[in-house]
């Protein structure tokens, strides 16, 4: 019984993660990560309740198999990381993020230091992946 309520909270966190993901610029704007954690560390704070790993390739589901496939070609060409491990619990006394409430957040929300933003950071490589494959990002 608690391994089906363990995998029914799995499930719905990774349908909100996609969700997320596929709502819009404005709320990749927002999804914080850890530029500098390494793939162990990622791995460690996804077993918290704090923390989500993302993949880019969610970004094509739905997506003919040759579209998918021509934009993660495009993606992983561009040498940016293919997953983010980001902030889905909201930061204490900061409105929920981590970041937005910094005076220098548009210097520093993909400067590849601290905590950075998905679409800050890597938003001209996703964007990129989808123009040179003649698609529209799905949000």
């Amino acid at each position: 019984m608690f391994k089906r309520t363990l995998t029914n909270v799995a499930a719905g966190v990774a349908l909100a993660a996609a969700g997320v993901l596929a709502t819009g610029a404005a709320a990749y704007a927002h999804e914080c990560f850890n530029p500098n954690r390494s793939d162990k560390g990622n791995a460690g704070a996804s077993n918290s309740q704090a923390w989500f790993t993302v993949h880019v390739s969610e970004l094509t589901a739905g997506m003919p198999e040759a579209d998918a496939s021509c934009v993660l070609d495009a993606y992983a060409a561009t040498g940016a990381p293919q997953s983010f491990t980001i902030k889905v619990k909201g930061a204490n006394g900061q409105g929920g993020t981590i970041g937005a409430n910094n005076p220098n957040r548009d210097t520093k929300a993909g400067d590849g230091k601290g905590i950075d933003e998905i679409f800050a950071a890597h938003g001209a490589e996703i964007m990129s992946s989808f123009d040179s494959c003649g698609l529209e990002l799905p949000f």
